[in-house]
């Protein structure tokens, strides 16, 4: 029997609506990297995937290019394509990329994956390859703990066997030639309620359904999707206990009732550059030089903040290497940080910060600052903003630079 291919589609077109932010969610930052990153880490890493295709955004021609460029460092990726308006339409899309840019045959398995779910396993995307087969699909699905009810409107009907129910997870395996037939019928016949691939089967004509058998495999119950933000604190602690179990097992054992974080950040000037301070441009001849917008204010806050509830530093959770942050607006850092403060179950009490800068003079833009950092905070604190110089000494009495010095305050929830 000739060795077959095994091809995957990763789908990170979606707006994250349910996973509010400045960001659609896949490009939220997780322990380092975009969430999909991780996702295509994975299938790069599978010794049964053969090619990968990568589904971005409909609506964002940088995003693309960013996914495009992010994603050169691992050899299976054939292409970045643009998704549709719905799931199905993107992984059409992504269908369609396949066909040009590899040799896929009619029996080659296809595994369709959220990018939003980034803890996938190669043990679980092999042993789903391993079940796809002609007229035979494979969906992974994890059976639920609790108790499960039918529910019309507010009312419960009635309990429903948990044993007979499974929660549908991603990669979901399909021969390739039927999933042609599928998307095939889907276009003469669309329909609202396609939520997966497997869906997309059940859509089928009865006599063509008839045929095809749908395979259960254990899924994996760390395999979560990132829908909300609490979901997002729990894959960093699951990616942490994988990447190193022997600081997970000591890590957050204690949670203070209060505690105090210290951030410093400086920059040098730079020419050709907005001097962005406190969220707001100042008016200057010089900027600061930096991978971000090189807010040095809000570098230090958030260093400040992400030592007080023990979350590392910015430079692990916004690398100055990764691409997806070049240029990018530290307010976004700000908004990111507040929303692991309110997962790891804190709340920012107070913040005092102070900028060391000989020119220009801050002063008078210290009330724009404080409205625009509390409206990126958006639950009431004390937050404190005081301006100085060095009379003259050091690299900031040099007009070399300027420096920022923070103190967080938080309290557990």
């Amino acid at each position: 029997m000739a060795k077959r291919s095994v091809f995957a589609i990763i789908v990170a077109a979606g707006s994250g609506q349910r996973c509010p932010g400045s960001q659609a969610k896949q490009f939220l930052d997780l322990n380092g990297k975009p969430i999909y990153i991780w996702s295509v880490k994975a299938f790069q890493e599978s010794s049964s995937v053969t090619g990968i295709i990568i589904v971005g955004p409909k609506e964002s021609d940088d995003a693309l290019v960013e996914m495009r460029t992010l994603t050169k460092t691992f050899p299976k990726v054939l292409s970045v394509v643009a998704g549709g308006v719905t799931r199905t339409e993107s992984v059409s899309n992504g269908v369609a990329a396949l066909q040009t840019y590899s040799d896929i045959s009619t029996s080659d398995p296809v595994l369709v994956h959220d990018g939003v779910r980034p803890l996938v396993t190669t043990d679980l995307i092999d042993r789903v390859a391993a079940k796809v087969s002609f007229n035979q699909t494979a969906i992974p699905t994890t059976t639920p703990t609790a108790t499960v009810k039918k529910i019309v409107g507010n009312h419960i009907i009635n309990t429903i066997n948990r044993e007979e129910t499974g929660l549908a997870q991603t990669p979901q395996g399909i021969p390739y030639g039927l999933l042609c037939e599928a998307l095939t019928h889907w276009r003469k016949n669309p329909s609202t309620n396609i939520t997966d691939e497997g869906s997309l089967i059940e859509h089928l004509p009865p006599k063509k359904l008839a045929q095809i058998t749908m395979i259960n495999v254990l899924g994996d119950p760390d395999n979560l999707k990132i829908t909300f933000p609490q979901d997002l604190q729990r894959a960093e602690i699951l990616l942490r206990e994988t990447e190193n179990p022997q600081q997970s097992t000591t890590a957050h054992t204690h949670k203070p009732r209060l505690a105090t974080g210290f951030g410093y950040d400086v920059h040098a000037f730079a020419d050709a550059r907005k001097l962005i301070l406190g969220g707001i441009e100042i008016p200057h001849h010089l900027g600061l030089a930096g991978h971000s917008d090189a807010d040095v204010l809000i570098h230090a806050l958030v260093d400040a903040i992400l030592g007080a509830i023990g979350a590392g530093d910015i430079g692990h959770h916004f690398p100055d290497h990764d691409l997806a942050h070049k240029d990018r607006c530290s307010l976004d850092f700000l908004e990111q940080t507040m929303a692991i403060v309110k997962q790891r179950g804190f709340y920012l009490d107070a913040a005092d910060i102070t900028i060391v800068a000989e020119q220009p003079k801050l002063i008078g833009h210290i009330p724009a600052m404080l409205t625009k950092l509390k409206k990126t905070i958006v639950l009431p604190c004390q937050l404190n903003i005081k301006a100085t110089t060095t009379e003259g000494l050091g690299f900031a009495g040099r007009r070399e630079g300027i420096a920022a010095y923070a103190v967080a305050t938080v309290t557990a929830t």
